[in-house]
């Protein structure tokens, strides 16, 4: 099989304006495009659904085959039949090929290959259905069986009788002299493909057929991304042709990229209630009921992990479980082995079984030799964990999110001393634990996806691209600048834990109620890597927090921010230094910080247990310290005790107001963590330039 790299994106105009809003959604997912060179990978498919025999003797017997003139008995051009006429004769000939062969009595009728040039497919995005974008493929082969459902409709409506929910793959004709460009051929297709990802969450990958008068092209789209293959003639095919259209219309799901080992049960064309088999951890086979239809957590992505997470139950236990299924890039250690690491660590998520080698995009690409150079190969994992309770954003006290912050700082300490750096901390990393937690139970950490070895030299100047933007330290932000960066280590991920706190505090009142997403967080998540580090190190230099910040949240919460701040700050100046010195020359002080690991889980440990400990405490006992040396404390009246505002009033280190929005419209209840938008003008404040100048801790 011979391949040449097609990397070009989709730079002609669409022929409807709808399809250049759908392309904002499409390109980034496609990724590295593989462009075959011959017909090798769709020859090689589906000799086990139908036999050379059965076809031969199927195109004996067809009216839709002229076996004298080796062609199928469609017109030898198109251009002048009316628009509905231009698709009869296709239909004909897939619909002969589906009755033919799928005529027993279990399967007739769940395959069909349904005229649909006319008909508006509605399109569903990861948290609704309510889109108003569609698209139209000429042909679609619907689908009845455990893995489709009628799509979704408005209340009252009946539902459409096809759409991408119920389609096993879609089929697009072209007039030849009116050919797209190859690459807005690939987004048409790309849309199709996306939505049957994101309607059919158990899928795997999706093939597409495009058909000329003359010819056929198969794409391929898996979680490494599309291939697809050149134009070949069907009627010189016919072998291949029909194996193709059996293919993509099995009765066997993972013939057409279903994962079988998910099935619901199907009541009025919706899903009702499912089940999920897997493996134990000593290889018995065990089904769990779904909690619910569809997966409480999924990516949708094309290419890339494609997490998905569904909840079920252990029907022997009783116990609610979480079953995490995901797409690993080849050479990334799976997330398994650090979770094997993590059985008895409080604080972290515990796994009860995994399948770590389901299957890989190599296998379903067809490869028989070496894959081609562009092609990045991504492994299928399945693990089953406890279940814990809501994210950390569903707080609804202080005391409550500083206890659950604090334990999942401890579990990362329990990771970082079993060897392992989670590198991805983020708000939607930390869990609660479940009701009722008793302490180092109350957080719990998890999503090891992107997790290393600790020590392992492993940056790079694209190590940016590991971890969520809106929480990276600031010295992977800044790593891309120098010729050789220190690698991650545990201050990188306790800096990422105080952004978190500063997420939940900026955004959040202190019973949970969702505010305005500030702009300090909206300047660190848009800005360029550069821009973002040195707001960062500018706002771990502020010595007083927002107003309104103070106006939310009690002393102690206060006192906590800023602490943890002023421990970082030092850090940060001397991680800046070492990284302009060679290895060789920096080595010592790289060694001394090392050997301070515990000291430094240590101090942040303390520094939460404190703050809570003066939650514990009467309001008229706080007092509000604006610098880490006590003799800044200003006590607080008893009438002020929930707030430090009033104290800051009359203090001289007061800032003016205007250094610090208030962006504070009227709150309400949260249903999920904050989106960033840009509604909020980004910060004014200039922070100064990342310096070394500063005197390092150690």
């Amino acid at each position: 099989m011979r391949t040449r790299s097609s990397d070009k994106k989709a730079q002609s105009a669409s022929f409807d304006r709808s399809l250049d809003e759908q392309k904002q959604f499409v390109l980034p997912e496609v990724g590295e495009i593989v462009s075959l060179e011959d017909d090798a990978f769709s020859r090689s498919l589906y000799h086990h659904v139908a036999p050379e025999s059965a076809i031969d003797d199927f195109l004996k017997k067809s009216r839709s085959y002229s076996l004298a003139q080796r062609r199928w008995k469609l017109p030898r051009s198109c251009t002048k039949l009316l628009n509905n006429d231009f698709y009869t004769p296709f239909l004909t000939v897939f619909s002969s090929i589906l009755k033919h062969f799928w005529n027993e009595a279990t399967v007739r009728g769940t395959r069909r290959v349904i005229d649909s040039h006319a008909t508006n497919l509605p399109h569903c995005e990861l948290d609704s259905c309510s889109t108003t974008h569609s698209s139209r493929p000429s042909f679609v082969i619907r689908a009845e069986g455990p893995s489709f459902q009628l799509p979704v409709s408005k209340t009252g409506e009946k539902p459409p009788a096809i759409g991408f929910s119920n389609a096993t793959a879609c089929i697009d004709i072209q007039i030849q002299h009116d050919q797209m460009p190859v690459s807005e051929q690939l987004m048409r297709v790309a849309i199709y493909a996306r939505q049957i990802f994101i309607q059919q969450p158990n899928r795997r990958f999706v093939r597409l057929l495009v058909l000329s008068e003359e010819h056929f092209r198969l794409y391929h789209f898996d979680r490494s991304g599309v291939q697809y293959t050149p134009y070949t003639s069907f009627h010189d095919n016919p072998h291949t042709f029909v194996r193709l259209i059996l293919g993509l219309s099995s009765p066997y799901e993972s013939d057409i990229g279903l994962d079988s080992t998910i099935q619901w049960t199907i009541e009025n064309g919706r899903k009702v209630d499912g089940t999920l088999t897997t493996r134990r951890s000593d290889g018995t086979e065990i089904t769990y009921p779904l909690l619910k239809v569809m997966p409480f957590f999924f990516r949708g992505n094309i290419r890339g992990r494609a997490t998905i997470c569904w909840s079920v139950r252990d029907p022997v236990t009783g116990e609610d479980l979480v079953v995490k299924d995901s797409w690993k890039s080849e050479d990334r250690v799976s997330e398994h082995v650090y979770l094997q690491d993590a059985v008895g660590s409080p604080g972290v998520v515990q796994m009860i079984s995994c399948e770590p080698d389901r299957d890989e995009t190599r296998n379903l690409r067809g490869f028989s030799g070496a894959p081609p150079r562009e092609f990045h190969n991504r492994v299928e994992t399945r693990l089953v964990m406890k279940a814990y309770g809501k994210s950390v954003t569903r707080f609804t006290s202080a005391m409550q999110v500083l206890c659950a912050l604090r334990d999942a700082i401890a579990g990362h300490m329990e990771m970082y001393n079993k060897g392992t750096l989670h590198r991805d901390v983020s708000i939607h990393n930390v869990l609660f634990g479940k009701a009722g937690a008793e302490p180092g139970l109350r957080g719990i950490l998890i999503d090891f996806d992107v997790a290393t070895r600790r020590g392992v030299e492993t940056i790079r100047p694209e190590d940016w691209l590991i971890g969520t933007r809106l929480y990276q330290s600031i010295a992977v932000l800044s790593s891309s600048e120098y010729r050789d960066p220190l690698p991650r280590d545990h201050l990188d991920d306790l800096e990422s834990f105080l952004y978190v706190l500063v997420h939940i505090m900026f955004a959040y009142d202190s019973q949970g109620v969702l505010q305005s997403f500030p702009s300090t967080l909206h300047a660190w998540h848009d800005e360029s890597l550069g821009t973002a580090a040195r707001l960062k190190q500018g706002f771990l230099s502020w010595k007083t927090p927002p107003i309104a910040v103070e106006e939310h949240w009690p002393i102690p919460c206060i006192n906590l921010l800023l602490a943890y701040q002023a421990f970082l700050l030092p850090f940060v100046h001397m991680k800046a230094d070492l990284n302009l010195r060679t290895r060789d020359a920096r080595k010592d002080r790289v060694r001394l910080l090392a050997a301070e690991v515990v000291q430094h889980y240590t101090r942040v440990l303390q520094l939460f247990d404190e703050a809570i400990d003066q939650l514990n405490t009467p309001g008229s006992k706080w007092k509000l310290c604006y610098d880490s040396d006590s003799s800044s404390c200003v006590s607080v009246s008893s009438n002020d005790s929930e707030t430090p505002s009033a104290a800051r009033r009359d203090n001289p280190l007061k800032r003016v107001s205007e250094e610090y929005p208030v962006d504070q419209p009227p709150a309400k209840r949260p249903s999920d963590s904050p989106r960033i938008t840009r509604n909020v003008a980004p910060v004014t404040r200039r922070s100064p330039r990342i310096s070394p100048a500063a005197r390092s801790p150690v």
